[in-house]
């Protein structure tokens, strides 16, 4: 199907009632869907998860330190 291309019946058939459900919910990719890629745009290099949890914490700290001086000097 990938090659040709499917019919519009197929379609249909392919992208029916709940299979987002299926898929993102209970884990059934073969007769689920799985929306990924949306942000991948948004990707701009590849770091460690371990980066990516110092880098939360930063930006946590930082919106916090924030809200504290908004709150402070109103």
């Amino acid at each position: 199907m990938y090659k040709t291309g499917p019919t519009t019946e197929e379609l249909k058939t392919l992208l029916g009632r709940a299979r987002a459900k299926k898929g993102m919910f209970e884990g059934d990719l073969n007769e689920g869907e799985l929306e990924i890629g949306q942000i991948s745009g948004l990707i701009d290099d590849i770091i460690p998860a371990a980066q990516v949890v110092e880098n939360m914490v930063s930006e946590y700290e930082e919106a916090r330190k924030e809200m504290m001086n908004r709150s402070l000097h109103g």
